[in-house]
C-alpha cells in the first residue's frame, strides 16, 4: 500500500523471528494485517466494501501469514491465503488488488513460492439517459452507466459529466521463506469529478507484485485515473 495523504490502506502485523517463525498479515484497506499470536502467524487484513459497480463489492484484502506448521486465512477482499510445508500460497483475487499469501517453505524447495499480488481495478460510473464514451465493460444500475476497466485503456467524454470513480492498485506479493502476507493495493474513491468532453483521459489498471524464490515478494503497481493514483 503506498505511503499517501489520505491513507489509502493499513499496516501489516507483526511477525515472531524464532520458534514455528509466525509472520504477519498484509495490510487491507479496511483493516490492519494481523499479529502474530503464539505459534499461530497473522490473517490478512479486511478490504473496504464499494457500491460503485452497482452492488457491494469488497476489494483491497491482505494477504495471509504463515509459519512452519498452519497458516493463516486472507482478508475479505481478494487476499489470498498462506501456506506452509510444499505448498505455495495462494494469489490476490485478480482485479480486486488482494494482497498475496505468504509462504513457509520448509524443504526449501525452489517450486514454493508465496502467492503473488491481484491486479487492480478502476471503475468510473455517472448519472446519463445516455452513454457518454467508451471504455472498459460497460453496464448500467441504478440509473448509472459503469465503466469497469480490467485493463488499461483510455476514455474521452461526448459531453461533460460528472462522475464517480474507485481506483484499486495491485496487490503486493507474499513473502517466501517464513514470508509474510503481501499488502493490499492501495483504494481510492471518491464523487463529483468533472470529466471535460475536450479531454482524452487515461486509464492505468495496476499488475499484482510477483514472487519469486527469495525471501521478499514485489509491490504491486499503480492504478491511476485522472488525479487519482492508488
Amino acid at each position: 500500500t503506498p505511503s499517501t495523504s489520505p491513507s489509502q490502506g493499513n499496516s501489516g502485523g507483526n511477525a515472531l523471528g524464532s520458534g514455528e517463525y509466525p509472520s504477519g498479515g498484509g495490510g487491507g484497506a479496511g483493516a490492519v494485517g494481523g499479529s502474530y499470536s503464539g505459534s499461530t502467524p497473522g490473517a490478512g487484513g479486511a478490504g473496504s466494501a464499494n457500491s460503485i459497480s452497482g452492488s457491494s463489492v469488497t476489494y483491497a484484502g491482505g494477504g495471509g501469514g504463515s509459519a512452519q506448521s498452519t497458516a493463516a486465512s486472507g482478508g475479505s477482499g481478494g487476499g489470498g491465503a498462506g501456506a506452509f510445508g510444499t505448498s505455495s500460497a495462494t494469489s490476490g483475487t485478480a482485479n480486486t488488488g488482494g494482497g498475496g499469501g505468504g509462504a513457509r517453505n520448509s524443504t526449501n524447495s525452489a517450486s514454493v513460492y508465496g502467492g503473488a499480488g491481484g491486479s487492480g481495478v478502476v471503475i468510473i460510473s455517472y448519472t446519463s439517459e445516455t452513454q457518454l464514451f467508451g471504455g472498459g465493460v460497460v453496464t448500467q444500475a441504478g440509473g448509472k452507466f459503469i465503466h469497469t476497466f480490467t485493463s488499461s485503456g483510455a476514455l474521452s467524454p461526448l459531453s461533460s459529466v460528472t462522475a464517480d470513480y474507485l481506483v484499486v492498485a495491485g496487490g503486493g506479493a507474499g513473502g517466501n521463506q517464513d514470508g509474510g502476507g503481501g499488502g493490499a493495493g492501495g483504494l481510492l474513491s471518491s464523487s463529483g469529478l468533472l470529466l471535460d468532453s475536450n479531454s482524452i483521459y487515461t486509464v492505468t489498471v495496476g499488475a499484482g507484485g510477483t514472487t519469486n524464490a527469495s525471501a521478499t515478494g514485489s509491490n504491486g503497481s499503480n492504478s491511476t485515473f485522472s488525479t487519482a493514483t492508488s
